[in-house]
């Protein structure tokens, strides 16, 4: 294989009810100059024997012995050879137009030797009717540039990510906000129309009131900082 354009890096902790999905989403992607690194940190279940049957020069597996999602990021930005690292969450899918939209907006960016970042839609598996409001309010804030975050899935220019030493590995919540806040000087944000669909359980495990007490406090501490993004359709 060539080498990728596009450096696909999910970290998965014990995800055998999720990334038998997640995977078959990239084999359906219209573009196909990527690669896929699962990171496999700390899995106690079948989830290192699922990626490890399903291995080709495509689709790596690393394992690590201890849970920690900011360490297994940055092991697969190590491992990575594409210009874009895209860091997709073990329970979300990608629509089949995902890599191609991030590419094409993304690339040409790049090749000017401007550093990028970004996110896409987000959408819930199956959600019920009282979660379609946040997921709306989430998807404002994200296409806005309000807050600039992830949808389930986050890209960025592999040099940037290097610049800046990747995620702080001592960070086990809220490494995608950290890392943003090092970087977005640095970058410009890219709100890319194509979905990424993840799995609600933490909005269930959360509840209503604790996820919209989140998002407004992300607004209220956002409402005044530098919007410039580039929306693409």
């Amino acid at each position: 294989m060539s080498q990728p354009q596009i450096s696909v890096i999910i970290p998965a902790f014990n995800e055998e009810d999720y990334i038998r999905s997640t995977l078959h989403s990239l084999q359906n992607q219209t573009y196909q100059n990527f690669e896929t690194i699962v990171v496999a940190n700390g899995c106690t279940d079948t989830t290192t024997e699922i990626i490890r049957k399903r291995e080709t020069n495509k689709l790596k597996l690393l394992t690590l012995p201890n849970p920690n999602v900011s360490i297994a990021r940055n092991a697969g930005a190590q491992a990575a050879q594409g210009n874009i690292l895209l860091f997709l969450d073990a329970d979300t899918t990608l629509a089949p137009d995902a890599l191609h939209k991030i590419s094409t907006t993304s690339l040409p960016h790049i090749e000017k030797n401007n550093h990028i970042y970004g996110t896409t839609k987000t959408a819930g598996d199956n959600p019920e009717l009282k979660f379609k409001p946040l997921l709306k309010l989430k998807n404002f804030y994200l296409k806005t540039g309000i807050h600039k975050g992830s949808s389930g899935a986050f890209y960025c220019s592999k040099e940037l990510f290097h610049k800046h030493n990747g995620y702080k590995e001592e960070l086990k919540t809220a490494e995608h906000h950290d890392l943003i806040q090092r970087i977005k000087q640095d970058a410009r944000y890219i709100f890319t129309n194509t979905t990424a669909t993840t799995s609600l359980r933490r909005y269930r495990k959360w509840g209503v009131t604790k996820i919209a007490g989140f998002w407004l406090a992300r607004y209220i501490k956002n409402s005044k900082t530098d919007h410039t993004y580039e929306h693409i359709k």
